[in-house]
């Protein structure tokens, strides 16, 4: 126990010497959360409140094009701008970027709505024995009704979708009770008698149903709740840098083999290590959260939530500082010099991070990215952060990704074994 001790306080000396290297390992997370939380900051906040620019032209005196703008408003997800302009100009705007999208509701679209509707009801009346008693009138007109759509070359074909969705509920519903109108004047006029007009309702209706119980779980990712337990665990798994070199060191200056020559197993100086470094790990954790907590609402942002379960933010850190350690121990035994562990460290974890979410949230990947995150660690340990700060989680409901963590320390430290024995033999 002594020498394990006595490990841990050489190791935390020599980081203590090293105020240069210290200093990266701190402040540099701090910087990236503060940075990347003002710079991300109007961007979620663009997605959670998200009003979509749209230019509607109405030429039509009709029905039609208040209903079609009625039905816009009543989506909630626009942010409608009327204005009177031409095709080419709209075009042109659109183009420019000043709009998303845009709509135009063409001249006489309810009278060639009313026209088409006439028609159908007609053939239809014929075709069932009643055209003797009843008269029927309509347009011989044959333009087709078009909406006029446009929209920004870089919008995605699936928020097109959406958005024609959107549309053709608004203009489906005004064909139905036009439709629904005509069937019963016309019915009315010959010897079958149906009641009065009224509006079509809908017969289908959808109820949204909150998977919410508690107001601590309506938390919504903001920049806060991503950078700041992003960033904490990139800077945690950055000592994979300086407990690499550490490691490279000691076998190059022959302190390595004087530990070997000492009483008592490799295995507690490697633990002590280990110890050292992961104490650096929660110590960095422990700042992070703190410059969440009290220093980014001081600049405008909010302020980090971290849940109600204490030991479970303890233990995600803990597992995660033994993965990063791991992870260090690993590279510093399989490479032979500095240079060589502090450039594959950098890039490793630097990929690590990109592919587990840490530059940006793992649901606004690509299917082909996103499919390879549930191999990054950071992924794990983000997710579990995640699950405590924004769910309200728990050790039980983080366990899985605390496995994963765990089983991924010592799959590092046995690789690191077996390839160290292999050297020696």
């Amino acid at each position: 126990m002594l020498r394990l001790f006595s490990t841990i306080r050489k190791e935390l000396l020599i980081l203590l010497r090293d105020r240069g290297g210290l200093a990266i390992m701190f402040l540099m997370p701090m910087a990236m959360i503060i940075i990347m939380a003002l710079i991300q900051d109007a961007p979620f906040r663009d997605y959670q409140e998200l009003k979509i620019p749209l230019l509607f032209v109405n030429n039509d005196k009709g029905n039609l094009g208040k209903t079609i703008e009625q039905g816009l408003n009543e989506s909630k997800i626009f942010e409608i701008t009327k204005k009177n302009s031409d095709e080419a100009e709209v075009k042109r705007i659109i183009k420019a970027g000043d709009f998303e999208i845009g709509v135009i509701v063409p001249e006489n679209a309810t009278e060639l709505l009313n026209a088409k509707v006439n028609k159908f009801v007609s053939d239809k009346l014929s075709y069932v024995g009643l055209s003797d008693s009843i008269t029927v009138s309509y347009s011989k007109d044959k333009t087709e009704l078009n909406l006029l759509l446009f929209f920004s070359p870089g919008t995605k074909k699936s928020f097109k979708a959406s958005i024609l969705s959107s549309l053709k509920q608004s203009a489906s519903k005004l064909e139905t009770q036009t439709l629904l109108d005509y069937f019963t004047k016309e019915l009315n006029k010959g010897e079958t008698r149906v009641t009065d007009e009224q509006p079509i309702g809908n017969f289908v209706n959808l109820s949204e149903v909150s998977t919410i119980d508690t107001p601590k779980e309506a938390l919504q990712l903001n920049s806060v709740q991503q950078n700041v337990p992003a960033w904490t665990i990139f800077g945690m798994f950055f000592i994979v840098i300086s407990m690499s070199g550490s490691i490279i060191k000691e076998r190059d200056d022959g302190s390595y083999t004087r530990i070997l020559t000492m009483p008592g197993s490799y295995l507690v100086a490697l633990a002590g290590k280990i110890s050292a470094y992961l104490i650096i790990c929660l110590t960095q954790c422990l700042l992070m959260l703190s410059v969440g907590i009290f220093l980014l609402p001081h600049l405008g942002l909010p302020q980090l939530v971290i849940g109600s379960s204490s030991m479970a933010i303890l233990l995600t850190a803990v597992c995660t500082g033994l993965a990063a350690t791991g992870y260090g121990v690993m590279v510093g035994t399989l490479f032979t010099t500095h240079q060589q562990s502090s450039n594959f460290g950098v890039v490793s974890v630097v990929i690590l991070a990109a592919l587990g979410g840490i530059w940006v949230p793992v649901y606004v990947m690509p299917d082909s990215i996103r499919m390879f995150s549930d191999i990054s660690p950071l992924y794990w340990a983000l997710s579990a952060f995640h699950k405590i700060f924004l769910n309200g989680g728990n050790i039980q409901s983080v366990l899985p990704y605390l496995l994963k963590l765990l089983a991924f320390f010592f799959f590092t430290l046995g690789v690191a074994f077996f390839y160290n024995k292999r050297r020696q033999w």
